[in-house]
C-alpha cells in the first residue's frame, strides 16, 4: 500500500481545480482526502499500484491545463494531510470541459449542437444562459446561412450584454487604433496561419481561453495586419458555430464584443492585461498592512478594506465626485499604486522599484527605499501628437543635419511623418514606436498598413519578432535631467534610429529588434544605478505596455539576472492592481 499526493501548484486561484477536488471527494469510487494551501490544490489517496494508476489516469484526464498552473506533481508521502471537507472556491464560469466537448461540439457526435448537454464533470449545463440553452442546431445553421449572405452575424446576447459579433471582414473598419481579434475555428490549422510557441498554444487551449497577441506567417494572403489577438471558443454556442465553420473550410473568423480575458506573457508568466473575473464575483486579497483608505472607486472596480483583507468587486454606477478624484490620482500615481499592490503580502516592503509602462497612464520608474520613502526616478515624456510638431522639434534639435539626410533619401516617408496624427495619450512607448515605424518606412513598404498608433506600433514589434540573430544596433535612449525626475531625450532616440536606417537600408527587422533590446538594456542600467543608491532587491513589472511580449521578454532577460522580478500575477497589469494600490496612496480624499 502506498500514500500518493497529486498536487497542482498555481500562481492564483483556479476555481475549476477546487471543483474537481470536490468531485473526487464526493465520488464513492475513490477513497481520497483533498486540500488547498493558498493556490496549491492536492488530492491524496492510499492503495495498491494498479488502483493508484487508474486514479492517476482519471486525474490527468480531468484536470485541464490552466494558464495559472505552475507545475503538477505526484509525490510519495508518509501520511495524508488533507481532509474530507469540501473546498470553497469562486463561482465557475467555463461552459465546457474535455469530457462534454466531444459530445456537443463534434459534428459526428450524437448530441452535436445540444447546448444544454448535461456534463457530470464541469456541470456547465447549470450555468449556461437560457438564451443559449434554448438555441437549437437548426437555429445555429440559419445564423451561419445569414453570415454567408451578409458577411457578419451577431450571436444571441445574454442579458443586456451586446452579442458576440462574427465577421468575414475586419471589425470596426471605420475605427482606428484597435488590434483585430480572431477566433480560431480549426485549431489543427493554427500553425498554417500564425507563428505560435508551445506556451502560446497551451494558453489558447487552457481553461481560461484567453486572447493572446500573435504574428501571422509572412506573406499571408489575407492576414495583412502586423499582429492579431487570437482566442479559442469560450462558450458552447461559439464552439458549435466554430465547428460548423470548420466544416465549411473556415479556419478563423473575426470576432468582436467577446469576453475572453486578454493575457500577456511577462517574465515567463501569463498575466491578465485587465482582470475580468471581478464582473462575476468578489475577489479577495490578504494584506499584511492596513491601508490608509477604506474604500476606492476606480473605473469598473470597487475596492474595500475588510478587517484583514481587501475585497474587490465590479461596479457600473460610480459616484462622479469620487471617480474624478480617483481618476486624477490614477493618472499621476498609477505606478505607485502598482508598487503598493504588488507588495500587498509583504509586511514591511522596502528596497524595491516598479517599472510601470502604460499605454494610458504616466509611464514611470518609482522606487521605495529602506525607510519606505517613495521617489520618482523616471517619467516618459509627452510626445507631440502630430507630424508637423514632431518634425519641428527634431529640426530644432542637434539631430537636424541627420534629419535633412533622411528627408533627401526618403521623401515619401518624410511626407508620411508630416501627415501622422497620434491619439492621446502620447507619453508612452507605443507612441514612440509609432513615430519610429514611419522613420523605418512603414508607410511606404506596407501597402495595407493604416497610419494609426496601434498598427504602426505593431509594425515595429512584428519586424522585431522576425529578427533571427542575437546582435542588434545599439539605439540610444538618453536621459534628460529635470528638477524632480529624469525623462527621455526622444529626439536623440529618433536620431539614433534614423542613423541606422541610413546605414542599414534594408535591415528594418534588425533595427526594430535593436530598439527593443537597447531600451531593455538602458532600463536595466537605470535600475542598476538606483541599486547602487538605495539597494534594490526586487522590481515590479506593471502596465499595459507589457502586452508587447518581446519588450517584456528582453526586459525580464536583462533585469532578471540581478533582481527578483514581480509581475504581480495574482492581479493584472493595469486595472485591478491600480484600484487596490490606491487604497494605500498618501493623499487626502475629498
Amino acid at each position: 500500500m502506498k500514500n500518493i499526493r497529486f498536487e497542482f501548484d498555481c500562481q492564483r486561484e483556479v476555481p475549476f481545480y477546487g471543483h474537481l477536488c470536490n468531485q473526487y471527494l464526493l465520488n464513492e469510487q475513490y477513497d481520497v482526502t483533498i486540500g488547498q494551501t493558498g493556490s496549491n490544490y492536492f488530492i491524496e489517496a492510499k492503495g495498491e499500484q494498479p488502483e493508484l494508476e487508474r486514479l492517476a489516469d482519471a486525474i490527468a484526464e480531468d484536470f485541464l491545463i490552466s494558464s495559472w498552473l505552475i507545475k503538477p506533481n505526484i509525490t510519495l508521502i508518509d501520511a495524508p494531510k488533507g481532509d474530507v471537507k469540501l473546498l470553497q472556491h469562486s463561482p465557475l464560469t467555463q461552459e465546457y470541459c474535455q469530457q462534454c466537448q466531444p459530445y456537443f461540439g463534434d459534428n459526428q457526435a450524437k448530441h452535436f449542437g445540444r447546448l444544454d448537454y448535461i456534463c457530470p464533470c464541469c456541470q456547465a449545463d447549470k450555468r449556461i444562459a437560457e438564451q443559449h440553452q434554448t438555441t437549437s442546431l437548426d437555429e445555429v445553421r440559419r445564423l451561419l446561412d445569414k453570415l454567408e449572405k451578409q458577411g457578419f452575424i451577431e450571436l444571441p446576447s445574454i442579458g443586456n450584454k451586446q452579442g458576440i459579433k462574427l465577421s468575414y471582414q475586419p471589425n470596426n473598419a471605420e475605427q482606428t487604433n484597435i488590434r483585430q481579434k480572431l477566433v480560431i475555428c480549426n485549431p489543427n490549422k493554427l500553425n498554417a496561419h500564425f507563428i505560435v510557441t508551445e506556451q502560446q498554444v497551451h494558453a489558447l487551449s487552457s481553461i481560461e481561453k484567453p486572447l493572446i497577441c500573435c504574428r501571422p506567417i509572412d506573406s499571408h494572403p489575407r492576414l495583412t495586419d502586423p499582429l492579431y489577438s487570437l482566442c479559442f471558443a469560450n462558450s458552447r454556442l461559439l464552439m458549435v458555430v466554430c465547428e460548423l465553420l470548420r466544416q465549411r473550410g473556415i479556419d478563423w473568423i473575426y470576432i468582436d464584443h467577446t469576453d475572453n480575458p486578454h493575457f500577456a506573457l511577462v517574465s515567463s508568466q501569463w498575466v491578465p492585461l485587465q482582470e475580468t473575473a471581478v464582473e462575476n464575483s468578489t475577489l479577495t486579497y490578504q494584506s499584511n498592512v492596513v491601508p490608509l483608505h477604506d474604500d476606492v472607486h476606480l473605473g469598473r472596480y470597487e475596492a474595500h478594506w475588510v478587517k484583514d483583507h481587501i475585497e474587490v468587486c465590479g461596479t457600473t454606477l460610480l459616484d462622479a465626485e469620487d471617480q474624478g478624484v480617483t481618476e486624477h490620482s490614477t493618472q499621476d500615481d498609477a505606478a505607485t499604486c502598482a508598487l503598493y499592490s504588488a507588495n500587498l503580502a509583504t509586511k514591511k516592503a522596502k528596497n524595491c522599484a516598479v517599472l510601470y509602462l502604460s499605454n494610458t497612464n504616466k509611464s514611470r520608474i518609482v522606487t521605495m527605499d529602506s525607510k519606505q520613502k517613495i521617489e520618482l526616478f523616471f517619467e516618459f515624456p509627452n510626445l507631440p501628437n502630430n507630424g508637423y510638431e514632431i518634425v519641428h522639434q527634431i529640426d530644432s534639435s542637434p539631430q537636424k543635419i541627420l534629419f535633412e539626410k533622411f528627408k533627401t533619401l526618403y521623401p515619401e516617408d518624410y511626407l508620411a511623418l508630416l501627415e501622422l496624427k497620434l491619439v492621446g495619450p502620447t507619453n508612452n512607448i507605443q507612441s514612440l514606436w509609432a513615430i519610429a515605424a514611419i522613420l523605418l518606412g512603414a508607410a511606404t513598404t506596407e501597402k495595407n498598413l493604416r497610419l494609426d498608433k496601434i498598427q504602426l506600433n505593431d509594425f515595429v514589434i512584428a519586424n522585431a519578432m522576425r529578427h533571427k540573430g542575437s546582435n542588434a544596433p545599439r539605439i540610444d535612449f538618453p536621459l534628460t535631467r529635470g528638477e524632480a525626475y529624469r525623462s527621455l531625450n526622444w529626439c536623440k532616440t529618433l536620431g539614433s534610429i534614423i542613423s541606422f536606417r541610413l546605414a542599414e537600408e534594408g535591415n528594418i527587422e534588425k533595427i526594430a529588434f535593436g530598439m527593443h533590446d537597447s531600451l531593455a538594456d538602458f532600463i536595466c542600467n537605470w535600475i542598476e544605478h538606483l541599486d547602487q543608491n538605495i539597494s534594490i532587491k526586487s522590481v515590479v513589472l506593471a502596465g499595459s505596455s507589457f502586452d508587447n511580449e518581446l519588450l517584456g521578454r528582453r526586459i525580464a532577460l536583462r533585469l532578471g539576472k540581478n533582481f527578483d522580478l514581480n509581475p504581480n500575477p495574482q492581479m493584472d497589469l493595469e486595472g485591478l492592481n491600480i484600484a487596490v494600490g490606491s487604497l494605500f496612496l498618501k493623499q487626502r480624499r475629498h
